[in-house]
């Protein structure tokens, strides 16, 4: 069977839902892709942990956060999970949500679940990489964008 909804359930909450919410897509599509984006950072690092020390690497950079100027659907693999699973403008506005800056896409209480559910899930996946017995930093260069470590990197290391 299936691990899924039941239609009954989402019948529910469709009847309790007000459509015309300014802000309900962008809510829904924001909790979707900030979930997805976390989700799929996670299990990539450990895909490419076992790749890299099967060649002999010892370390690795993660991004889990997007660039603090992506834009235009223009970034890392998170900000594009973000885009995958929404759109740029609701990527746009998660992104802004995570480095604190204004935004008025997303509602004021989604914003606060987003920065929430990135908070702990982030803390959790540290916390799991140091019980594994890998050695976790945050990155601190100074140059932003794809391929630096910069303090949106965590570097993981195993040697």
């Amino acid at each position: 069977m299936l691990d899924m909804i039941k239609a009954e359930e989402a019948r529910a909450i469709a009847a309790e839902a007000d459509p015309t919410r300014e802000t309900a897509a962008a809510d829904t599509l924001s909790n979707n892709a900030t979930s997805w984006a976390i989700r799929n950072a996670i299990h990539r690092t450990d895909t490419r942990i076992r790749m890299y020390a099967k060649f002999g690497r010892t370390t690795l950079s993660v991004k889990f956060a997007p660039s603090d100027n992506d834009r235009d659907g223009e970034g890392n693999s998170f900000y594009n999970d973000l885009v995958a699973n929404s759109n740029t403008n609701v990527a746009d506005a998660v992104c802004d949500i995570i480095y604190g800056r204004e935004q008025d896409l997303i509602s004021p209480i989604q914003t606060a679940r987003i920065l929430n559910t990135y908070s702990s899930r982030l803390a959790k996946f540290v916390n799991d990489l140091q019980r594994l017995g890998y050695e976790v930093e945050v990155g601190n260069g100074d140059e932003k964008g794809n391929g630096k470590i910069d303090n949106n990197t965590i570097v993981v290391k195993w040697a």
